[in-house]
């Protein structure tokens, strides 16, 4: 009787690479023959079990600008299909079968490849209804659905946002954490100066992961983001009074908007109650997530079109009280004190290749960019659904931040026929992908002025719900 063993090897190689990992593990075991055929060193073999579970990343890399691509080359060049399986299996088990060891000794190595995967993903595959789908979605979001069984309506992947010591440092935690200060007092501007900076991997982490129910329902979570996000030192003129760090690098402050991010959140279930906003998390922040406008191909950032989304903001005494009034008896209870929240405001843009835009005063900017793709001018207008006021007037632009990963948005918001209001944001998940992440200011650029959170999402990701 012939076996499977029998078959020339590049039969057998066929033959086993329709297994899934899984299975092909498990077969490798069967014998010392097939144990030696399924070597990591057989990359066709690999590659075939890999792209069972994952979207090619070749995909993800072609649609890089070329500086972002040329930092990625030592990374594509050594790419290994074997351990790159391996160390993704790794980082799921760690999740969902709660290896402690594993995260309490590399939770680094473990968010780093999540969020690779989360880099390497494509939407180039079909479901059964012709939709667009990415395996590595599907195998994110796998995580989200496996529970706790201390805490079963909790997901595991919570713990990784939220309960491991990324600083290796009893004081300093992950924001938004509950720990982040002493839980018996009043967070406040002093004590934040003890802080130390969350790691970028981490933020970045929680800002693709979306909210948790945790953080929703925690008032010091609450506080912590706001800590953060009313702070006049985290921002300032070498940051244009955005989420970027201070240092004229035009690089995003990811903890900043991870601040915004967490607190934004919590407000658009307000803002937005008319409205269901789409999955946030993995599946909305692949860049590319969204098409190209066939008829407007030069819009490489999805300007052109509706947003939806809103602001929020401390009362002006609350603002300064919480900036200048921190070592007094009395410092603002930011868990409880609750922030005023805008309406929903519609957006409708279209982008405008005019010599006015490029050389309007309020659209200049002398933190860096990259320049692989060209400043992308916007004109349009915004409206509140509700209230019936006149429209108002918005002009702005879009541009790649250094390293060509995010984009970067500049909005000035214009009424009363003059200029009010200067927004700046962050589209952590790069070119046409999910919400906009900032902060407002006074266009006159007042570092002690009123300022605060905004956030914007293409209306594609919003839909209608009944009312």
């Amino acid at each position: 009787m012939s076996s499977i063993l029998d078959l020339a090897p590049e039969l057998l190689e066929l033959v086993l690479s329709f297994l899934s990992p899984k299975d092909l593990i498990c077969f490798a075991l069967t014998c010392r023959h097939v144990s030696g055929f399924v070597q990591p060193d057989n990359q066709i073999l690999w590659k075939a079990s890999f792209l069972q579970v994952f979207d090619h990343p070749k995909h993800a890399w072609a649609s890089l600008v070329p500086t972002a691509r040329a930092e990625n080359q030592s990374r594509e060049a050594e790419w290994d299909w074997y351990h790159e399986l391996q160390r993704r299996f790794i980082a799921f088990n760690a999740v969902c079968k709660s290896d402690q060891t594993a995260l309490l000794t590399g939770v680094e190595d473990v968010v780093r490849t999540l969020l690779d995967v989360e880099e390497t993903a494509s939407c180039k595959d079909k479901d059964e209804d012709g939709n667009a789908r990415s395996l590595n979605v599907i195998f994110l979001e796998q995580l989200t659905r496996e529970r706790q069984a201390e805490e079963p309506r909790e997901p595991r992947i919570f713990k990784i946002v939220h309960d491991y010591d990324y600083q290796r440092d009893s004081e300093s935690r992950s924001l938004p954490l509950e720990h982040l200060i002493d839980s018996d007092r009043r967070v406040t501007r002093s004590m934040l100066a003890r802080r130390v900076a969350v790691p970028e991997w981490a933020s970045k982490f929680h800002i693709i992961h979306g909210p948790t129910e945790r953080e929703q329902e925690s008032s010091r979570a609450k506080a912590a983001a706001r800590a953060i996000v009313y702070d006049w030192n985290v921002t300032g003129p070498p940051a244009d009074f955005g989420p970027f760090k201070k240092d004229l690098s035009g690089a995003v402050d990811w903890q900043n908007v991870e601040a915004i991010s967490s607190l934004m959140h919590r407000i658009i279930a307000t803002a937005l109650k008319m409205y269901k906003l789409a999955p946030t998390g993995f599946s909305i922040n692949i860049p590319r997530a969204l098409p190209l406008n066939v008829a407007s191909p030069e819009d490489w950032a999805g300007a052109t079109g509706t947003w939806l989304g809103t602001y929020a903001f401390l009362d002006y005494r609350a603002l300064v009280h919480y900036n200048f009034a921190h070592d007094q008896e009395y410092p603002l209870d930011l868990g409880n004190y609750e922030e005023a929240c805008g309406d929903l405001m519609r957006l409708e843009l279209k982008i405008e290749d005019s010599e006015e835009l490029k050389r309007d005063p309020r659209l200049q900017t002398e933190l860096p960019r990259c320049k692989d793709l060209p400043v992308l001018f916007f004109k349009g207008f915004s409206h509140n659904e509700s209230s019936g006021r006149p429209s108002i007037a918005i002009r702005g632009f879009a541009s790649l931040v250094p390293g060509g990963r995010s984009v970067r948005w500049r909005f000035i918001i214009r009424y009363a026929g003059t200029d009010q209001w200067q927004l700046e944001g962050v589209q952590p998940g790069g070119v046409r992908s999910g919400p906009i992440y900032g902060l407002w200011s006074h266009v006159d650029r007042d570092e002690q002025g009123p300022m605060g959170p905004f956030y914007y999402a293409p209306a594609e990701l919003c839909q209608r719900t009944q009312e």
